[in-house]
């Protein structure tokens, strides 16, 4: 590819100066009022040249024209909620970070058609607020608080993607804006659930993480809010276990199982020794790892039914050797065992995180084999795991004690990465789950993706981008 595409700094007066015209004055932000928008959730941090903050998507076409007149590069961001650096501009200096955090209105909602319009700034947990009177809401649940852009970029999932999917299953359809001469404005927003009028050109920028186009907002597929819920927590002698456990409630509860968590003992007695408030449901049996299960229906009045299916089937799996013991609980006693376990593995030391996704029939295997490999190669780290069992997803941790924190360098840890990559590779997983590619995980992108998936995405990149114009990360 041409180097000059590549060469943010071609250009940017020109196109800050064109920019200035184009936006009020407060849109348009240089110096320290750009800190908010250098670092993202997961501390990667830049340095933006400008921030601007445009609020409609006419405003957005015009500075994509400019830029790509210039040579500029804009750096598109949401909420700053992603953790793998995309959304922030790098260190030069030269890069523009364009901000849609003022874009954030609803601009339609069809209670009957269960669908809603939102513009890409506004926050999941504002949409989800507009719409709970309602009894609707997106069933996109994660930790933060993404904007709806964001979630678009990212593809996210979360811990109920085992019944409702992820953004691309729930997303109707999107406006985004190109990085062509033309700042072209695509409306693919219609709320349509049946539509073959040519290619399904919307899923071509889920999970792109911005690098094709600015996604400027986003039609939803809005789902029932739940009516009836039963949450119980399982104590399992392993994950072979928790692998039959899951086959067993698909069985009993089909789609109404809504979640289904597992996390190793280890984190959770991390877990607890950091938040002595929580309460440990079933202390008294020793497992090897544990189970949070939901069961949930938008139909009303269930409760006792799934309470006493519930209850026959642990007994079964009881019977069975397959668990040793379970307790039923509202949600909020249960979910912060799972929820607070980041925090808790950060005090304990320096934590290495690994969002990877499995076929769900090898998590077993696949932990074995990486625990091995861990107390192999890097003997002082401890391997934690927990996450999103019932949809192949797994967080690892690998804690480094912080006394051995200065032995670990830079390529050390990006050898440790690799190592445990090529192993996701060979149990046939993905390095990245769901928090998608951007800086930190570009090589490994480059390292383990197909080679034809590469110069298909690289190709459809140079198509769409072909000034270099967009994004963190170019995949040619």
């Amino acid at each position: 590819m041409d180097a000059a595409l590549l060469a943010p700094a071609a250009g940017l007066d020109a196109f800050l100066a064109e920019a200035a015209a184009l936006l009020p004055p407060d849109a348009l932000l240089y110096g320290d009022a750009c800190a908010p928008y250098q670092a993202d959730a997961s501390s990667c941090r830049g340095q933006a040249a400008a921030v601007l903050l445009p609020s409609d998507a006419a405003a957005v076409s015009a500075l994509l024209r400019a830029a790509v007149r210039h040579r500029a590069r804009l750096v598109p961001q949401g909420n700053l909620s992603g953790l793998v650096g995309g959304a922030v501009p790098d260190g030069s200096g030269r890069q523009v970070a364009l901000s849609l955090a003022r874009m954030r209105r609803l601009r339609a909602f069809d209670p009957l058609n269960r669908s809603a319009v939102s513009e890409a700034g506004m926050p999941l947990s504002e949409l989800n607020r507009q719409l709970e009177p309602h009894g609707l809401w997106l069933p996109i649940d994660v930790g933060s608080d993404p904007a709806v852009g964001g979630l678009v970029g990212a593809n996210t999932g979360g811990s109920r993607l085992l019944r409702h999917g992820d953004v691309r299953r729930n997303l109707l359809g999107l406006e985004v804006v190109l990085a062509d001469e033309q700042g072209s404005v695509l409306d693919l927003t219609a709320p349509l659930r049946k539509n073959n009028a040519g290619i399904d050109l919307k899923q071509l920028f889920v999970g792109s993480g911005g690098a094709l186009g600015v996604v400027t907002a986003a039609s939803w597929d809005l789902k029932r809010r739940d009516a009836s819920t039963l949450t119980l927590f399982a104590a399992l002698p392993g994950r072979e276990a928790a692998l039959a456990m899951l086959d067993a409630c698909e069985q009993r509860f089909g789609e109404m199982l809504s979640a289904f968590e597992v996390m190793g003992a280890p984190a959770l007695a991390v877990t607890l020794r950091h938040f002595p408030a929580l309460r440990h449901p079933l202390a008294d049996s020793p497992a090897g790892c544990y189970a949070l299960v939901e069961i949930a229906s938008a139909m009303p009045g269930l409760d006792a039914l799934l309470r006493e299916q519930a209850e026959s089937l642990l007994a079964g799996l009881h019977e069975r050797g397959l668990i040793a013991d379970a307790a039923f609980a509202r949600p909020e006693a249960l979910w912060p065992l799972r929820d607070s376990l980041p925090l808790a593995l950060a005090a304990e030391g320096l934590p290495l995180s690994f969002d990877v996704g499995l076929p769900r029939s090898r998590l077993p295997a696949f932990h074995a084999a990486a625990e091995r490999w861990l107390t192999g190669e890097h003997p002082e780290l401890r391997l934690y795991d927990f996450g999103h069992f019932g949809d192949g997803g797994c967080h690892l941790i690998a804690l480094l004690p912080r006394e051995h924190a200065a032995a670990y360098s830079p390529a050390k840890l990006a050898v440790l990465k690799s190592g445990l990559y090529r192993l996701v590779a060979e149990y046939g997983g993905s390095f990245s789950a769901e928090h998608g590619v951007g800086p930190l995980n570009a090589a490994f992108y480059r390292k383990f993706a197909d080679a034809g998936a590469q110069r298909l995405a690289a190709g459809l990149q140079r198509l769409l981008d072909p000034a270099a114009a967009l994004g963190r990360h170019r995949y040619d």
